[in-house]
């Protein structure tokens, strides 16, 4: 929740354009998609809070310490990934000294 209040805040100020909200929404769903399948609450016994991998990984290793191999993985697209799509969509509105001459 707080990483969508922040791709908003990003977004309002300053007001980015239609290219930022592209990259944002994508950000937010690959964010929603990357809990859906690797959130890690559950247990071997109640596998009611795990994502999809998370629960497969841990059946498999019976709950070992392997289930952690998952976690670089879900690091980098839950936060990884989303993080680089709203700084790639990001415009700085920043003067240049040519633009800042040329009012003067």
């Amino acid at each position: 929740m707080l990483f969508v209040l922040i791709v908003i805040a990003l977004g309002f100020f300053p007001k980015q354009d239609k290219r930022y909200w592209m990259f944002a929404t994508s950000a937010v769903a690959i964010q929603l998609a990357a809990q859906f399948l690797f959130s890690a609450v559950g247990t071997l016994k109640n596998l009611a809070g795990d994502g999809i991998i998370t629960s497969m990984l841990r059946q498999a290793t019976n709950d070992d310490a392997r289930v952690l191999w998952v976690f670089p993985f879900a690091m980098i697209f839950g936060w990884g990934i989303p993080i680089y799509l709203i700084h790639k969509g990001y415009v700085r509105k920043i003067k240049t000294s040519e633009v800042i001459d040329k009012t003067e």
